[in-house]
């Protein structure tokens, strides 16, 4: 059920990011296109596009942390044995929690004193800006449990891989399950 749930979060987040991009290039190539050949504009397009570009950059973060394929440093955990990587995997799952509980207290906090302001031109709050680090604070909290759940288990085989090692040792996958159709081809 557990797995489920995260797929369907994984696949919104998915579609939302595409939505926003998708969004992002009309109005932006739309606008560009107003401005030189029209002379005019679309008024909403600064706003919007640069309210979309936070919120897919927070979007992006937290689906970059359930796939594992974010950018990180991990000299220490390939020195250590599997014991000791599992405990650097969940220390720094619990910094990572610590930073949501940061982002999810700010969040509110930026969300609560901006529900009066709002934008010149959109007309909406700029809550809507800062409520995106306590939606990003509680969404990263999901695949960080996860993770360390995972390494409690003892199942973090591919928690500490390198995210070049999974796509060599994918396609090494790839080419090893096509190999044998080859054969059978050619006889």
């Amino acid at each position: 059920m557990f797995e489920k749930l995260a797929r369907g979060t994984k696949r919104g987040f998915e579609a939302l990011i595409v939505i926003c991009l998708a969004v992002m290039g009309i109005l932006v190539f739309g606008n560009v296109v107003l401005r030189y050949a029209f002379n005019s504009g679309i008024a909403i397009s600064e706003e919007l596009s640069r309210l979309l570009f936070v919120w897919l950059i927070f979007m992006g973060a937290v689906l970059a942390s359930a796939e594992r394929i974010h950018i990180g440093f991990d000299t220490l955990q390939r020195a250590a044995g599997p014991r000791w990587r599992r405990v650097l995997v969940v220390f720094s799952g619990l910094l990572i929690l610590a930073g949501c509980g940061i982002f999810i207290v700010g969040g509110w906090k930026q969300t609560l004193i901006n529900l009066g302001n709002s934008y010149p031109v959109l007309g909406i709050s700029y809550a809507w800006l800062y409520g995106v680090g306590l939606v990003f604070g509680v969404a990263l909290i999901f695949p960080v449990v996860h993770n360390i759940g995972r390494a409690l288990r003892g199942d973090d085989e591919d928690l500490t891989q390198d995210l070049g090692d999974r796509i060599q040792h994918a396609a090494e996958q790839m080419e090893a399950d096509a190999t044998p159709g080859r054969a059978r081809d050619a006889s």
